[in-house]
């Protein structure tokens, strides 16, 4: 195999599939990336951690096909320290030796065979939509972060939940503390559809959606797995298994408070509340909630650490009850960090129901739930 690359070019290619590929793995392919070279001039660069599989398609010169499964992180590290010029990859078919020139620069690397790399998993499709890749991406970051961390409580919430309905699609996230809802509308002649899509890959395909209305992404859905088609590389990824929680009556909960604070001020007055939490180490410190005391338009923002006591305030409009409640900070801080928006709008019931936060322009295009912490004088 001989090929000719321009080294940003390759580097892009790297760059994509690398977030695919294994840091450390009991099988040392899996901490390859696959080369293909075509003599009609496709290049084809793979990663997969039997997870998450991610394929690039280009062209360049070839003057041998051929293909190849090499070091991931030592291939893109030499590929990311050569000058910028044409770099060129030659493989000796007979013991996997792969020689990377550029410049004056040549180095020799072993490679493996690439008959032992597994093949990316089959799409049986049986759905498709498409997606602008700006909203795609502003929908992610609004639900990634109360994605669920802990695989043995239930696993099934460790994916975000992708669900369409009148031609509206929902994402979905939850640890079962928080519930993050993000909608957008897709194409009203789709049929009903949900499926979870694991958060780690989530957040790898979020690394490479661009902020460009125009750009879109295709959605194709199989049984057991999807793929995120780009045009020049595709994303597939396994689906979680299981029945995801019925959130929709949480939402539907009444609430008699409604707080409309300023997005800005309220984040800043709760980070500087949990400067006391973060510089205090202790095992408890993590448990101390932040107290919000709602009350004749304003709330007055509480915290008390072995590291010292913080008060602060904020302006707002109140609609309703005073109520004094407490928070997990770093909860309540990303979902604040996830609005986007000038104006949030607060409602609560009491001081053990849930919070709900949602756009002060009062449509439903997303919603954060909290619950709070008991609070204890």
């Amino acid at each position: 195999m001989k090929f000719i690359c321009n080294k940003q070019q390759l580097l892009k290619i790297i760059n994509t599939v690398q977030k695919a590929v294994s840091a450390k793995s009991i099988m040392p392919i899996l901490e390859c990336i696959k080369i293909d070279a075509d003599v009609n001039g496709t290049l084809t660069v793979t990663g997969n951690n039997l997870d998450l599989c991610i394929e690039y398609t280009d062209s360049c010169d070839i003057s041998e096909g051929g293909s190849i499964a090499i070091s991931s992180r030592m291939f893109g590290e030499i590929v990311r320290k050569l000058p910028e010029d044409k770099v060129s990859v030659t493989v000796n078919e007979e013991n996997n030796v792969t020689t990377i020139r550029c410049g004056k620069s040549e180095f020799n690397i072993q490679g493996l065979e690439s008959n032992e790399y597994p093949a990316i998993p089959e799409i049986n499709e049986n759905y498709r939509f498409s997606i602008g890749q700006a909203v795609l991406k502003k929908m992610i970051r609004k639900t990634i972060f109360a994605v669920s961390q802990n695989e043995a409580r239930k696993p099934i919430l460790t994916g975000s939940l992708f669900e369409i309905e009148t031609g509206v699609l929902s994402i979905v996230s939850t640890d079962g503390y928080r519930l993050a809802l993000c909608k957008e509308i897709v194409d009203s002649s789709l049929e009903k559809k949900k499926f979870v899509i694991p958060g780690l890959t989530l957040r790898e395909i979020f690394k490479v959606l661009e902020d460009d209305d125009e750009k879109k992404v295709d959605v194709v859905v199989s049984d057991r797995h999807t793929m995120f088609d780009f045009g020049s590389f595709k994303v597939v990824t396994r689906l979680l298994e299981g029945e995801y929680i019925n959130y929709k009556p949480v939402l539907l909960s009444p609430n008699s408070i409604v707080v409309i604070a300023n997005t800005a001020a309220l984040t800043e007055s709760l980070e500087r509340a949990s400067l006391l939490i973060n510089d205090d180490i202790s095992a408890k410190a993590e448990k101390v909630p932040v107290r919000l005391n709602i009350v004749m338009d304003k709330i007055e923002i509480t915290c008390m650490t072995g590291k010292g006591k913080v008060h602060d305030v904020v302006d707002v409009s109140v609609s309703g009850d005073d109520i004094e409640i407490g928070f997990n900070h770093k909860y309540l801080l990303e979902a604040l960090r996830a609005c986007e928006e000038e104006e949030i709008k607060i409602e609560l019931s009491n001081p053990r129901s849930s919070c709900f936060l949602r756009s002060a322009k009062g449509d439903d295009s997303y919603t954060f739930m909290i619950l709070p912490v008991r609070l204890y004088n």
